[in-house]
């Protein structure tokens, strides 16, 4: 079960949800179950609330204002890492939060299997 990161850049048009279009920006593939064995490693010990919301069978958008978190929250996951394949997945995935954060038509989009 492995976690894709998706950046996304959303259109919104008027108020309404329908209204809504999502275009893929760029996307770290989980393939190889990098990310997910992080981050069960390191969810629910008390220092990571941000990413103990990502559900390895759900989905979970994260706006621009929580990025800040999130990247520091990254950190926490560094602790936990066991080989350079899993530090370069956290490395491409604090890219893009790098780039949602300085842009507020993107988000970064969480998908479990």
């Amino acid at each position: 079960m492995g976690v894709d990161v998706e950046l996304i850049r959303v259109e919104q048009l008027g108020t309404s949800p329908r209204h809504r279009r999502d275009f893929e920006v760029a996307v770290v593939g989980d393939v190889l179950f990098r990310f997910a064995a992080v981050l069960e490693r390191s969810q629910h010990n008390g220092r990571t609330p941000m990413l103990d919301r990502i559900d390895p069978y759900g989905v979970l958008e994260l706006t621009p204002a929580e990025m800040t978190q999130f990247i520091g929250e990254l950190d926490v996951l560094v602790e936990n890492v066991q080989n350079v394949g899993e530090h370069r997945v956290l490395d491409a995935i604090r890219g893009l939060a790098g780039r949602c954060l300085v842009d507020s038509d993107l988000r970064l989009r969480f998908v479990g299997d």
